[in-house]
């Protein structure tokens, strides 16, 4: 069965850091400033954003050291094509056939597919495949037992 996966600009965390000579240079070339102060400003609002076809991309094309075999990567053609046409700007659903479910999925638990970091827009697409899927990392935190009280996203102060 063939599974839908919402596809969407998720917001940024992180920190930017620019050096003060570098701003300097960017405000004394005029209409640059506007170009920086747009792009600050979009991060910060939340209208720029990572869209998920960065995810799915980075997935698609990634290779073990010492690269794959194309006969091996043939698999791949169609789905490559259809992420590499998708418009960053535009959100909703994306197809995927259960091949493609299988491809994804195989992809994300072979042992040599290795991540050097867990951006929150990642992090969220992941989990947005699982739900729609139905797959699970079997190594993952297991969701709370019903009727067990559940964590809270808030501080609690300290006496």
């Amino acid at each position: 069965m063939a599974v839908k996966l919402e596809l969407k600009k998720r917001r940024t965390q992180g920190n930017v850091t620019l050096s003060l000579e570098w701003i300097k240079a960017i405000i004394n070339r005029g209409d640059a400033a506007n170009q920086l102060l747009s792009q600050v400003k979009g991060m910060v609002d939340g209208s720029i954003g990572v869209h998920d076809k960065k995810w799915l991309t980075e997935i698609i094309n990634w290779a073990p050291q010492g690269g794959l075999p194309l006969t091996e990567t043939a698999k791949w053609f169609k789905l490559a094509k259809r992420v590499a046409d998708l418009d960053e700007e535009e959100e909703g659903f994306f197809t995927l056939s259960d091949y493609q479910v299988t491809l994804v999925w195989s992809r994300l638990i072979d042992p040599e597919y290795k991540v050097t970091g867990l951006p929150s827009a990642f992090v969220e697409f992941i989990m947005g495949f699982q739900q729609a899927s139905g797959r699970h990392f079997p190594e993952e935190e297991p969701d709370e037992v019903k009727g067990s009280e559940e964590g809270s996203d808030e501080i609690e102060e300290t006496d």
